[in-house]
């Protein structure tokens, strides 16, 4: 078996996630139609994925999304890519385009619907701050050393967008840092919480850390001695030591 295999274009599903900043417009006085707004896929940015063979380099390519949504591809909004229908394609309560930074996703819920009025919840507090797509690959492109793979044409027919709590893309921090507001929301929340005198936990220090790993332009050893440095700071002073490194990158 050898890294070449990794051309062989298969019919499975696949998933891919990305940090997302939800915007939720509220139901008018005689409505009863909640809109969650995001984006489930970025175009043109490379992440980071793992298979059998180790690290690859991974790029939608922009258009890849064309085809599918111009043959009216039937496609779900769901929660962690299971559960009931909230919102479809086929019925005009789902509406996707692709503009210049990726798939974008407009959906219509019902508000009358308690596992609607949960998932609101849970993306106000930034329980849910993710979006994620099931799709299946038609047209791709691999270079010589099948490590960089570009994702020319996919199927959304059938598939879902949805909203998450962790995706499959390792690489979720491409997303926050294309939109940098949606960074400094999480980080700002895990501050405020660290100034009220909450202990820093587990969860703190896995996203600290990927943000961290994610700076561009510093090797291995860098990386390692920033993260192990950042996770010898406390509190709030953690916060504000990692955002600095962010923006002065």
């Amino acid at each position: 078996m050898n890294k070449e295999q990794r051309g062989l274009l298969t019919k499975a599903p696949e998933f891919r996630s990305y940090t997302t900043k939800f915007e939720i417009r509220d139901a008018a006085a005689d409505s009863d139609t909640l809109t969650v707004e995001g984006y489930a896929s970025m175009t043109e940015k490379p992440y980071t994925m793992y298979d059998m063979f180790g690290e690859y380099e991974e790029t939608i390519s922009r258009g890849a999304f064309t085809k599918t949504l111009s043959e009216r591809a039937d496609v779900a909004f769901l929660a962690n890519h299971e559960g009931l229908t909230m919102a479809r394609t086929s019925n005009g309560t789902l509406t996707l385009r692709e503009d210049e930074v990726g798939l974008h996703s407009i959906a219509n819920l019902d508000a009358r619907r308690s596992d609607v009025n949960d998932l609101m919840r849970a993306i106000e507090r930034g329980d849910i701050d993710q979006m994620s797509f099931g799709f299946r690959i038609l047209n791709q492109e691999w270079n010589d050393d099948f490590d960089q793979r570009n994702i020319r044409e996919v199927s959304l027919d059938r598939g879902d967008v949805s909203a998450v709590n962790y995706g499959a893309n390792p690489n979720t921090v491409i997303g926050a840092r294309a939109y940098p507001h949606a960074r400094d929301a999480q980080l700002a929340k895990m501050a405020a919480a660290l100034d009220e005198g909450e202990p820093l936990t587990p969860e703190m220090r896995t996203v600290l850390a990927r943000i961290v790993r994610a700076l561009p332009a510093k090797s291995d050893s860098q990386l390692l001695e920033i993260t192990e440095a950042a996770e010898d700071l406390t509190g709030y002073n953690l916060a504000l030591a990692l955002k600095a490194m962010i923006d002065s990158e």
